[in-house]
């Protein structure tokens, strides 16, 4: 972990937006140290069963869920450090998003095949880190990441999200420095 640029990112942006705004409570989830558990048969029905009629044991399956949904609905800025793992997320990231992807608490159907994101008014700032370059075609048909985020955040209501790439860091080894130096500007700017 101490290796982890997201991690030094993500920190940097939370401390720099500390020092620039005024009353701010920072609520820290660490997926890595303290894993969201992968959903089963039993957070299936849960999520599928109403309040009223569910079982203790789906109550309790549900308690990881209504913790990060509480906090996530609670928050007026969320800051997501992603790194890119095989193109896509890392596992614990996508199984945070199954939890807080649930029917009537962070989204309603709103009519056959349509649905409504129901966690509006928030901004998100998603730092990335990503081995290799994936800012340009032909490569940038291999970024699964950023647009599941982006539809994962839009599905939800959250419309205002910003990324900030640290792009390139295994693949360019001799620019390290230069793409840390610009990612770490970019967090300066928006955090101010």
């Amino acid at each position: 972990m101490g290796a982890s640029i997201t991690r030094k990112l993500s920190s940097q942006f939370v401390d720099t937006w500390k020092a620039n705004h005024a009353n701010v409570e920072v609520d820290t989830l660490d997926l890595v140290t303290d894993p969201p558990p992968h959903l089963g048969p039993q957070h299936i029905a849960a999520f599928m069963t109403p309040p009223d009629q569910r079982t203790s044991a789906m109550t309790e399956a549900l308690q990881v869920s209504d913790r990060y949904i509480s906090q996530i609905e609670a928050a007026d800025i969320v800051v997501i450090g992603a790194p890119m793992i095989n193109f896509s997320l890392c596992t614990q990231l996508k199984a945070w998003f199954d939890h807080i992807t649930v029917a009537g608490r962070t989204f309603e159907y709103a009519a056959p095949g349509q649905s409504r994101g129901m966690l509006f008014g928030k901004k998100v700032f998603v730092i990335e880190a990503r081995g290799g370059d994936y800012a340009e075609a032909p490569v940038s048909a291999f970024d699964y990441q950023e647009p599941l985020l982006r539809m994962l955040l839009l599905f939800l209501g959250i419309w205002d999200t910003s990324f900030i790439r640290a792009e390139g860091v295994r693949q360019r080894f001799d620019e390290v420095e230069h793409i840390m130096a610009a990612t770490e500007a970019i967090i300066a700017r928006l955090a101010a």
